[in-house]
């Protein structure tokens, strides 16, 4: 399930001695540099996951308009319109975000707490629109055909790559709210 076109790799790094700062602030600082590092890329995966949710709406709202049972399209039922129509409309609130991750990006202002939520609100709304256009589809959502089922797969990876949802939320909820984070166990009061 999923693809093979990114290959997974490890990283570190080693501290380096220095009379400038503490360890304390240097492990902070390089943390910090790690972070920033990442926002392209959840800039990016946030506009895939718009890209893989819209080619999968489309693809769901086609079949809703031209699959014709009891002598009308499915797409006139509520229960088939209305969840297109929900997802449409979280895929465009998601997309201002991961827009406006991007131009605070380009113009070089801080945008952790932009590209982190635009990463997840993307993934989030990418996954429900290719979810909602395999339920669309059916039985089809799994023919190939459709391409329906490619995109549900793509669009559950970027729930979990290359950082997690529940990362994504660690980060906000003590990078940007301020929530304490785990005990560090070189910090005051450790052993």
């Amino acid at each position: 399930m999923g693809r093979n076109a990114v290959g997974s790799t490890r990283s570190s790094s080693t501290a380096c001695a220095s009379r400038r700062a503490p360890a304390s602030a240097r492990r902070a600082r390089a943390s910090r540099y790690l972070l920033d590092g990442l926002n392209p890329e959840r800039i990016l995966l946030a506009h895939e996951a718009l890209g893989l949710a819209r080619a999968a709406l489309d693809a769901a709202t086609r079949y809703a308009r031209d699959r014709v049972v009891f002598g009308r399209p499915i797409g006139q039922n509520q229960d088939i319109a209305f969840p297109l129509a929900e997802a449409l409309t979280r895929l465009d609130a998601a997309r201002l975000m991961a827009r406006n991750a991007a131009w605070r990006y380009d113009r070089r202002l801080e945008c952790g707490r932009e590209a982190n939520m635009a990463k997840f609100l993307c993934a989030d709304a990418g996954f429900e629109a290719a979810d909602r256009a395999v339920q669309t589809l059916g039985g089809m959502g799994y023919a190939r055909e459709y391409h329906v089922e490619r995109y549900f797969r793509e669009s559950r990876l970027l729930r979990l790559a290359p950082i997690s949802q529940e990362m994504v939320l660690n980060y906000v909820s003590q990078h940007v709210l301020g929530c304490p984070g785990r005990i560090d166990a070189t910090g005051p009061g450790s052993p």
